[in-house]
């Protein structure tokens, strides 16, 4: 029973995250549908985007998530949970396939391909249900933390496959290791934290942040095209404070 409420922790906390991927890749189903149909080239550019939108949301949650375990876990559970570190660590890594994962019945349900992302589903659960087994005896409560990561993983890859041999390719290599190795300095600012203060966490955590977004540059994550759709989505930031500015003055 202890062993179980050890878990339960980080894992309830983990899962809570779910809201975030889940609110973001629902508006995009309209898009996908509507590409899906009518121009597959489109619905390939528009899937790789929401790919690397997702890893780059992803990789700094996870970052935080295995550099401050400790103290997230002291500040939300207590002291009592801090043995739960490990498996808070495992589940931060799996932040990234689990944020990924919820792209694809979005996706498979544009293409009218509910059936291939049904049966990689089954698969996927029952690999994480044997992975438990095996898992479980060796590693006490880290074996479902490591089993989570695995499955969510092989999941993903199996839909990325199928998805490149129905000719949209997601070219996950080729994105994936420049956020990564962003996120490995990100995560070298935030270990370096360790034991300090709250407010020199907090300041490390907003330099790390940066940094992350620097090397992303740095490393020309981005294409002009994707910069351009950038600056037109953040377009609605300045009406969007000017109508609350308004409102605020007509109820003060």
């Amino acid at each position: 029973l202890t062993t179980v409420g050890l878990f339960s922790g980080p894992y309830r906390i983990s899962m809570a995250l779910r809201i975030i991927p889940q609110t973001l890749s629902l508006p995009l189903f309209p898009l996908f549908s509507r590409t899906a149909h009518f121009s597959p080239s489109r619905f390939t550019e528009v899937y790789q985007l929401s790919v690397k939108f997702f890893l780059l949301i992803s990789i700094p949650l996870a970052a935080f998530f295995t550099a401050w375990s400790e103290p997230i876990l002291r500040m939300t559970l207590g002291k009592k949970f801090l043995p739960a570190i490990p498996a808070m660590q495992f589940l931060g890594i799996g932040l990234i396939p689990f944020f990924l994962s919820t792209l694809f019945q979005y996706l498979f349900a544009a293409l009218d391909q509910q059936k291939r992302f049904f049966v990689s589903t089954c698969v996927g659960s029952a690999l994480r249900l044997l992975l438990l087994f095996i898992l479980i005896p060796l590693f006490g409560l880290v074996g479902p933390s490591i089993a989570f990561v695995c499955a969510e993983s092989v999941v993903v890859g199996i839909w990325i496959v199928q998805l490149t041999r129905l000719g949209y390719p997601a070219r996950i290599f080729e994105m994936l290791w420049r956020p990564l190795l962003a996120g490995a300095c990100m995560s070298a600012f935030l270990y370096s934290s360790s034991g300090s203060h709250l407010l020199v966490r907090i300041l490390v955590g907003l330099l790390a942040v940066v940094a992350y977004g620097a090397i992303l540059f740095i490393l020309r994550t981005f294409s002009s095209e994707e910069l351009h759709h950038a600056r037109e989505g953040f377009g609605f930031v300045s009406p969007f404070i000017e109508s609350w500015t308004k409102k605020l003055r007509r109820n003060p």
